[in-house]
């Protein structure tokens, strides 16, 4: 069999990689949702060796959480009209609500949604205002850098359509942004570029909040840090104190993004040790390993990651479809825009 060798051969892969990535993170870290950074590094390599149970006894064991949940149902949302339409990603989304079958409750989105609910998908003005800055959409995020790899200029108006379902906030929005250009960028290169890599989030970012961009500029210079010293200025607010090095990463999306994006480009090809460094951050493990799954995945594709973990991840095999349905849509749209 020919192996994949062009980015037009790996373009399938690298959807399934990037969606598989984030929900296995998301599934490493679900069952340690809020734990210590203490205890999550005193777990060592154990925490990525196989999916444990949920510390409440619920969740089956390879439960991902409900940011994969909203991801997995945006994917299809964009692939069934062709474009990124805030109302089709509502209409899929508000089930899960009205039927309570939402994995477990993000406030962030709880509150945008219970909007949503109330007035209907053809209302306005539902999302979280300015200030409120939870990552509950951050993970589907990156679904625009697979939809927009080949049309940067779309990026950054298809990202403020999605996050604009749930958000206002101008922080989140520019996160989210940045990271889609990341994962647009994996699927343009074969190898990882430090300086494009960064040059594009900020310049994406930068569109929205110059504060985010500003934040991300700060990466290289942290990669040559320790990784103890680069980490309390990454998972810390300038504006804020907070006891980082025990409580970890604070379920914002900007210091989640950050520690996920350090953790990437520390080990751009390793995906168990991209999401090994985000699971030990502690704090929002589960969303910071299924950002750095993500990013790792859309690098390198579905093959890096262990069998076992693939095999195990609850609703793998419907992940992986809806991962091929958005690929094989976003090519048919491509061949449309070009004819």
């Amino acid at each position: 069999m020919k192996s994949p060798t062009t980015l037009k051969d790996q373009l399938p892969s690298r959807f399934r990689g990037t969606l598989l990535g984030a929900a296995i993170g998301s599934a490493l870290g679900f069952p340690h949702s809020g734990s210590s950074r203490t205890f999550m590094r005193a777990l060592g390599s154990e925490v990525i060796e196989g999916y444990v149970r949920h510390r409440n006894g619920y969740f089956p064991v390879g439960q991902h959480g409900a940011g994969v949940q909203l991801m997995a149902l945006a994917a299809e949302a964009i692939a069934s009209v062709g474009a990124v339409q805030p109302k089709e990603i509502v209409n899929f989304w508000i089930p899960l609500w009205r039927e309570n079958r939402i994995i477990e409750r993000l406030p962030d989105v709880d509150v945008a949604m219970s909007r949503w609910l109330r007035r209907g998908h053809e209302a306005r003005g539902c999302a979280c205002g300015p200030g409120e800055v939870g990552s509950g959409s951050l993970v589907s995020s990156v679904l625009i850098g697979l939809w927009d790899h080949d049309d940067p200029s779309s990026l950054v108006d298809d990202c403020e359509r999605l996050i604009g379902v749930t958000h206002e906030d101008q922080e989140v929005r520019a996160v989210c942004s940045a990271l889609a250009s990341i994962i647009g960028h994996n699927l343009t290169h074969k190898d990882v570029v430090l300086g494009d890599v960064i040059d594009g989030a900020t310049a994406a970012a930068g569109r929205i909040d110059l504060a985010v961009a500003e934040r991300i500029q700060e990466i290289p210079m942290l990669l040559a840090s320790a990784e103890t010293v680069a980490f309390d200025q990454l998972a810390s607010s300038p504006d804020k104190v907070t006891d980082v090095d025990h409580s970890g990463v604070e379920n914002r999306a900007l210091p989640i993004f950050l520690v996920a994006l350090h953790s990437w480009l520390r080990n751009p090809s390793e995906p168990m040790a991209v999401i090994g460094s985000c699971l030990s951050a502690g704090g929002a493990v589960e969303m910071t390993a299924a950002v750095g799954g993500a990013l790792v995945g859309s690098c390198t594709g579905e093959q890096r990651f262990p069998p076992a973990l693939v095999e195990g991840l609850l609703e793998s095999k419907e992940i992986t479809a809806v991962a091929d349905l958005l690929c094989q849509r976003q090519v048919q749209e491509r061949r449309r825009r070009n004819l």
